[in-house]
């Protein structure tokens, strides 16, 4: 008998006890007793075999040996699908909007591409590249379509306060908030290589790595700068910086400007964006005793900052633009999807000429739902 048979018939006992009209207590306790055993039966039973399957069969054990790291770059990304392609005389590759995958990767057998490969070097050195960073001071959202609506709120009239007994207590009102529109924008370049090289997964790998996706992160940069000083809604600081103005003078308004964000978002500044001539005009700055502000040459700060707030030195802010921000809440960068990479030989001359053309996309829009969390100052050119 297995134990999902004596599990029945222990069931079976205990509506028949259920039953009687003449029933015990002695007799109830034990057949719900027998009852509750073949059910601990059964379940240790089911857990023993799913540990068993756990374990994998042998083959199972050759396959993990095979499994290599995970892409962890586009790059890499795009290389794993050029090495599962069958290629012939003419090639279109499309590589999914790269992301942080889940699936297990396997080196791949000699077939397709792989077959002509005489290269295959693992260790990619890329080239050196100035950081990125304006992105990552945004917050980072997805959406499915193409146009985002979002509701930018309204400003805070009245404010809470301590009332006597009796009193009429204050009333605190959010004005009606506004819808605001964004469209996605595709950002999307192409470089052109000697087909030659679609065999070379590590120069593929620089290729996309250190100089397209490169390329894309800078065009990615200026739009977000652009939008944010543009058509965001953002103001502007009503105070002076001209000419003559000291780098006390800047250094003590951008102190005032972070305090205003912070007054009228409720959110601390996180970030401010600077252009390097500003910043250096800044960096080299000296009291009366001609110490540096910032400390000397033979020593610096790890993390460039003010006032104790992350600095971006960028030259995607023009020369006399600094702006301080709430950036992480009061702003996000919204895309569809990633980064995707496309490749072809067919594109207009390209097959003739034995060339290749490697592009790639992004859809994207800056988001800023709280203008009062950011402040533009901009140096005014007296006459």
């Amino acid at each position: 008998m297995t134990l999902k048979e004596k599990l029945d018939e222990a069931k079976k006992s205990l509506e028949t006890v259920m039953e009687k009209e003449d029933k015990t207590a002695d007799e109830l306790n034990a057949a719900i007793k027998a009852v509750e055993d073949a059910q601990a039966d059964v379940d240790a039973a089911d857990q023993a075999e799913k540990l068993i399957k756990s374990f994998g069969s042998s083959e199972d054990q050759a396959d993990k040996e095979d499994v290599k790291i995970m892409p962890r770059t586009l790059g890499e990304n795009f290389v794993e699908v050029v090495k599962t392609e069958k290629i012939g005389k003419r090639f279109q590759i499309i590589a999914p909007a790269f992301k942080a995958a889940t699936d297990i990767q396997k080196t791949p057998t000699t077939s397709g591409v792989s077959a002509f490969a005489t290269t295959y070097d693992r260790n990619v050195v890329e080239a050196a590249r100035t950081p990125l960073v304006v992105r990552d001071l945004f917050g980072a959202e997805t959406i499915s379509g193409s146009t985002l609506v979002f509701l930018r709120e309204g400003a805070i009239e009245g404010a809470p306060a301590v009332t006597a007994e009796g009193a009429k207590k204050p009333q605190v009102h959010f004005a009606d908030p506004t819808p605001i529109t964004v469209s996605l924008a595709k950002v999307a370049s192409f470089i052109r290589e000697s087909d030659e090289y679609i065999n070379d997964y590590a120069f593929l790998n620089s290729a996309v790595d250190g100089r397209l996706l490169y390329q894309h992160g800078l065009a990615v940069q200026n739009k977000l700068v652009t939008d944010l000083l543009g058509t965001s809604g953002i103001g502007a600081d009503t105070t002076s910086w001209t000419a003559s103005s000291t780098a006390t003078d800047i250094a003590d308004l951008i102190l005032h400007e972070a305090m205003d964000v912070q007054n009228d978002s409720g959110f601390p500044a996180d970030g401010i964006l600077i252009n390097p001539a500003d910043w250096y005009s800044l960096r080299v700055a000296k009291d009366g005793e001609y110490r540096y502000y910032g400390g000397g040459f033979f020593g610096g700060q790890d993390i460039p900052n003010l006032w104790g707030i992350p600095v971006c030195v960028t030259t995607a802010t023009a020369a006399g633009t600094i702006v301080v921000g709430a950036f992480k809440p009061c702003a996000s960068v919204v895309a569809n999807g990633g980064v995707s990479v496309e490749a072809t030989n067919t594109n207009e001359d390209d097959f003739v000429k034995n060339l290749m053309t490697i592009r790639c996309e992004e859809r994207l829009a800056l988001a800023v739902r709280r203008p009062a969390g950011f402040s533009k100052i901009v140096k005014v050119t007296t006459t």
